[in-house]
């Protein structure tokens, strides 16, 4: 694969990482999530979900298809192990999509017939089902990242730092959901910090 391959993987880095925090932070702007408290369903009723977790769709897609461009470039440089994280990465990835797309799609739909099922102490969250595959998919996401991180970092062809904000970003951002209440801190300064570093690496790349 040739440079335009890197260049094209590049770009596709960058609009993942301005996209997933456009995204998240018109929560701020545009969703009450200051009145979290003990349900999500204030989120999902605002007129504003929809496109903005569309957004994040979007983004998440663009994250897992840049992924290929940093395989490529410094796959001749890392561990078996940090390879293997690409592929644990781009599950996690498909999983953390999926999501994505049930709380744009579904919680809507679910919130008009009984607000409680989004509560945090409700049905859903206390799900035997749902609790644990939530968590291992973000386990799978996170891991996933960190391994990629490690490689990025261990290879030395790509910004370390950018590595590090993969590693550390990407697992706080996808087990944020674990804090509750205070999820919607979490996640943003994991968001923040691998938007970072899919931005860093996307114009290294195109450049």
């Amino acid at each position: 694969m040739g440079v335009d391959f890197i260049r094209i993987s590049g770009l596709v880095n960058v609009i993942a990482g301005v996209t997933l925090l456009v995204y998240w932070y018109a929560f701020a702007l545009f969703l009450p999530y200051r009145e979290l408290s003990t349900t999500l369903s204030i989120l999902v009723k605002n007129q504003n979900w929809s496109w903005i977790n569309t957004l994040g769709v979007v983004g998440a897609l663009s994250g897992l298809l840049g992924q290929a461009g940093i395989y490529v470039i410094q796959t001749a440089n890392t561990n078996w192990y940090a390879s293997i994280g690409f592929y644990i990465a781009a599950a996690g990835t498909t999983l953390l999509i999926g999501t994505m797309l049930w709380e744009t799609v579904l919680w809507p739909i679910l919130v008009k017939h009984e607000e409680s099922l989004l509560d945090f102490q409700g049905p859903i969250y206390s799900s035997k089902t749902f609790l644990p595959f939530f968590i291992v998919s973000g386990l799978i996401y996170s891991l996933g990242y960190i391994l990629v991180g490690i490689g990025i970092v261990q290879a030395n062809i790509l910004p370390r730092i950018a590595g590090y904000l993969l590693a550390i970003g990407a697992p706080t951002f996808g087990l944020g959901a674990m804090f509750g209440k205070f999820q919607v801190y979490a996640r943003s300064v994991g968001i923040t910090l691998m938007s970072g570093g899919l931005i860093w690496l996307g114009l290294v790349m195109l450049s």
